[in-house]
């Protein structure tokens, strides 16, 4: 018999937020794509021996990092986004089971308008469903493939993981009752049974311009505070503007100085969350990495992380 189960719920309008929560489990960065005001909403489903974390968010974010120790972790689409959803560099279509290899760490694109949800089993337990319901093919090799698709088998998880989602935001309580854990225990089973035997090695696609977005990405890290236009981003990268444009639009869901601006002020947050407020002025950072305009400045920092750079700069410093 599995142990009580508590459900939390959470809304975050800053990225930094949603990773100390989802840090609970895993040591994962989330870091928010565009220049969007962001709403997202965490709820997650827990016992000992199992999780669940459901995440619907309003705009697109990339998620990296570790997994839990000791965890298997097992992604499902539960509501696609606005743009196609990536997961260790491939597009992943609703229909498949991710991210299952615990020797990879964790790295999704995950769009804007999505509902995700990710099973945290522990693997103790997950070894000894599978032995008892005589799956000996659910074993390292299995694991390694980190994907399939199994359009009919797997709709039924999604259909049991969206019932639960439901009951958990609208009846949580229901969920906490003595008789309530049996709920969770009928997931393993479900989920292994939709596993096929053997499992075939999904074969996925990664975007022609992927390999482009992540050579601008990189060359924009390294010029942060250096004049920068779309021009000189694609004379620097030998390309046009219009395959750089389409492959950030489809990766990112945004436009390359949109993602550049997101860089930029994510940037002049971390100087902030580390200035001493009677050493350093904002305007200074803030022209450093190529803001000119502190009007316009402060309101996209104001959208993007739900607060003035005044109150970063004095809420981050430690003496």
């Amino acid at each position: 018999m599995m142990s009580s189960i508590s459900v939390l719920q959470y809304r975050f309008h800053n990225s930094e937020a949603l990773s100390q929560a989802v840090n609970a489990r895993r040591q994962t960065t989330i870091r928010q794509l565009s220049l969007n005001s962001l709403r997202c909403d965490l709820l997650l489903i827990e016992n000992e021996s199992i999780s669940f974390s459901f995440t619907e968010t309003s705009c697109p974010l990339h998620v990296a990092g570790a997994k839990g120790q000791g965890c298997l972790e097992f992604s499902f689409i539960l509501q696609p986004g606005q743009q196609n959803f990536f997961a260790y560099e491939q597009a992943i279509p609703q229909n498949t089971l991710f991210g299952f290899d615990p020797t990879r760490e964790v790295n999704m694109i995950v769009p804007g308008q999505s509902v995700i949800c990710v099973a945290q089993i522990r693997r103790d337990v997950f070894e000894a469903y599978a032995e008892l319901m005589q799956r000996s093919d659910l074993n390292m090799r299995f694991f390694k493939t980190n994907f399939i698709t199994v359009p009919d088998m797997l709709v039924g998880v999604q259909a049991y993981l969206k019932g639960l989602y439901s009951i958990a935001l609208h009846q949580p309580e229901s969920l906490t009752r003595a008789c309530s854990p049996h709920l969770l225990e009928d997931f393993l089973p479900l989920l292994i049974d939709s596993i096929p035997n053997p499992a075939t090695e999904l074969s996925l696609r990664s975007p022609r311009r992927f390999a482009l977005v992540k050579q601008a990405e990189e060359y924009m890290r390294t010029h942060l505070e250096a004049p920068l236009t779309l021009m000189s981003l694609c004379k620097a990268l030998h390309t046009s503007e219009r395959p750089l444009t389409y492959g950030f639009r489809e990766v990112f869901g945004v436009s390359p100085m949109a993602y550049l601006k997101t860089l930029r002020l994510q940037a002049v947050r971390t100087q902030l969350q580390l200035a001493d407020p009677a050493a350093v002025a904002i305007a200074e950072i803030a022209r450093r990495y190529e803001f000119q305009s502190l009007g316009h400045f402060s309101r996209d920092y104001k959208t993007m992380f739900g607060e003035l750079p005044s109150e970063t700069l004095k809420q981050g410093f430690k003496a």
